[in-house]
């Protein structure tokens, strides 16, 4: 680890960086499908889409929010999901039986306080 947390790359040296972060609702759907975000983040769009494969020197390539460098701006990403389910109640014997027949996930820009874009300062 650096020193109280700082390193200068004088004149662009460290190269393209990128900080990225997701996020999901306490109590909600999409906690349970945060294995698929981070998966979607790290895996699917860092690695394959943007060919991402490096952390910045020093510091981890994932971590806690407390364990990592600050940044002057990172991307978050959520998920939302959809399900839907078919239920069957037998009223004589007093039982239901529930049959999960889709799940659709969409991974969206975390809707925030601030603006959470490529083109944001």
């Amino acid at each position: 680890h650096v020193p109280q947390g700082t390193v200068f790359f004088p004149e662009d040296t460290e190269g393209d960086t990128h900080a990225h972060g997701f996020a999901w609702k306490r109590g909600s759907t999409s906690r349970r499908f945060k294995g698929n975000l981070l998966f979607y983040i790290s895996m699917y769009d860092h690695l394959y889409q943007r060919g991402y494969v490096q952390n910045v020197p020093l510091a981890p390539m994932c971590g806690c929010l407390e364990n990592m460098p600050s940044v002057t701006r990172a991307d978050c990403t959520e998920v939302a999901v959809e399900e839907l389910y078919l239920v069957e109640y037998d009223g004589e014997a007093g039982e239901a039986e529930a049959e999960r027949l889709s799940v659709d996930i969409e991974y969206n820009a975390c809707d925030g306080e601030t603006p959470n874009d490529l083109y944001a300062d």
